[in-house]
């Protein structure tokens, strides 16, 4: 299967959904947009062969995840190419710096080099699938989001359990966790394209304080258990999901949250965008809880990529600032990591760890997702020592994916499909519903479902094949001029037939 898009990852962006944030919240930038500004078609990554027909795009994450299916790119699909969940439209600000001059060379950025769409082989934005291994599938009886437990297990003897609570990219996220996860419990929360709706989410406490009352139910239930607590608790975001994150911490439950995980996810306000000077009050709670990381009191990982959005500080220059808020700097470092990313710098005091890398495209932006893997196994591991919890580890994909993506949405993968004649194989990316496509192709959604096996609850995800049955329309139009052509050229008989009817009539 193959798909397209910047990041797709659970509803790509058809429009910029551009929401400030509450007036009385200053800690999160009143435009900041789902996450950054790239140009794949002009800038380093892409191609226009690669891509003929898509637009520039502001990535947020693929979902697009920010995002499931294979790394090939299909042929391009106009305004499908996109969706919600992970990328925005928008135009890449082209000639700005992408350093402070006066920061000296060792934060220089590297020119960034052209790369395919595949980092490593993959396409970081539509990693392989690998299952739930020890984890059950989503349970959605949270007041927001969805829970992912260990089918047994992860409890602490008293009743305690770790959590992570992440904003932005569900489906992407899980692909990660599950790979060194062994207890954790998971909730992940999508709630649009930019930071506004997250920060208006959680922008009364009390959002939050059901949200945690909601999971301890779950887990008692699950566990069969009448008291459960939670032990320890990060936030954790990629790209727009920082919005809620900056609510939180400044909360009465914020001084709960003993780690905070920012996966190229902080942006900041300027106070004159022309001066590119940042305003301190958008990233208060987050230099607080650095500055008590820096302590060893708490745990904050944040990385950054090389990309550079329009008229708001990028998370580059945000790490910058905040690492020079705790007299720091920025230090050169050459590794290569997870899905392809080149770390070119990077910053460490007490249990703040600050990770910066090349990369200003989409892929880049997708590929900072995989370091949930090495915060959990390097980082969270050893400072919280989680319950192990344990699984059959033969969770059906299909089922779980039916749970992940909405009841009724199974995959049939063992079901090979064929187009019949006339019609087509239709793969789905994000942003796109089974209306817009049977518009696409002129056909119902029922007869798109039926072709299918789709029931009428079903709920169709990126990288799915759709049957699409031919335009019964055309089809009967074309069915219709067959018989006027041989009409007409019965009017004119041929000088064979002619001539054998002479000789019939002698």
């Amino acid at each position: 299967m193959a798909v397209s898009g910047l990041v797709r990852s659970v509803g790509f962006v058809l429009a910029a959904l551009i929401m400030g944030s509450p007036a009385s919240v200053r800690a999160v930038p009143a435009d900041v947009p789902a996450a950054v500004i790239v140009a794949p078609l002009e800038g380093p990554g892409a191609s226009r062969s690669a891509a003929p027909s898509e637009p520039a795009v502001r990535a947020q994450a693929v979902s697009p995840p920010a995002v499931s299916p294979p790394a090939e790119r299909p042929p391009a699909d106009g305004d499908d190419s996109v969706g919600a969940d992970d990328t925005a439209r928008a135009d890449r600000a082209d000639g700005e710096d992408r350093r402070d001059a006066a920061k000296g060379p060792e934060t220089t950025v590297p020119a960034q080099p052209k790369k395919s769409w595949k980092r490593d082989g993959i396409n970081p934005c539509m990693t392989p699938d690998p299952g739930f291994g020890i984890y059950a599938p989503w349970s959605r009886n949270v007041s927001m989001g969805q829970l992912l437990a260990p089918e047994r297990g992860g409890l602490t003897k008293s009743g305690g359990f770790d959590l992570i609570v992440h904003f932005h990219g569900h489906y992407p996220i899980r692909k990660e966790f599950v790979k060194v996860a062994k207890g954790l419990v998971l909730v992940a929360i999508d709630l649009g394209v930019s930071s506004g709706p997250y920060a208006s989410a959680f922008a009364s406490p009390r959002a939050f304080e059901k949200l945690l009352e909601s999971v301890k139910a779950e887990m008692a239930k699950k566990s069969g258990r009448t008291k459960v607590f939670i032990r320890r608790l990060a936030l954790s975001s990629w790209s727009a999901g920082y919005g809620a994150t900056a609510q939180i911490l400044q909360q009465p439950a914020g001084k709960t949250v003993d780690a905070v995980i920012l996966l190229d996810s902080l942006y900041g306000s300027y106070v004159e965008p022309s001066q590119k000077t940042i305003a301190p009050a958008s990233l208060a709670p987050f230099i607080a809880f650095a500055e008590q990381a820096a302590k060893g009191k708490r745990l904050m990982y944040q990385s950054h990529s090389s990309i550079i959005p329009p008229g708001y500080a990028s998370t580059r220059e945000v790490s910058e600032f905040v690492v020079g808020k705790l007299g720091g700097a920025l230090r050169s470092a050459t590794r290569k990591d997870v899905l392809g990313l080149e770390m070119f710098e990077r910053f460490e005091r007490g249990n703040y760890y600050v990770r910066g890398y090349r990369g200003d495209d989409k892929p880049d932006h997708c590929a900072h997702l995989g370091l949930m893997r090495e915060v959990i196994r390097t980082h969270l591991g050893p400072r919280w020592q989680t319950p192990r919890g344990s699984g059959s580890g033969k969770l059906v994909l299909a089922k779980a994916e039916k749970d992940e993506l909405g009841d009724g949405a199974e995959k049939k993968a063992e079901k090979k499909l064929v187009a019949p004649p006339g019609g087509h194989i239709h793969v789905v990316v994000e942003g796109q519903s089974l209306g817009r496509i049977a518009r696409r192709y002129q056909v119902s959604v029922d007869a798109i479902r039926a072709a299918t096996g789709l029931d009428g609850a079903s709920r169709i995800k990126p990288g799915q094949k759709l049957v699409i049955p031919p335009n019964e329309k055309a089809s009967r139009t074309k069915k219709k001029a067959k018989p006027s052509a041989t009409k007409a050229g019965a009017t004119k008989p041929s000088a064979t037939k002619l001539a054998a009817t002479k000789l019939t009539a002698r």
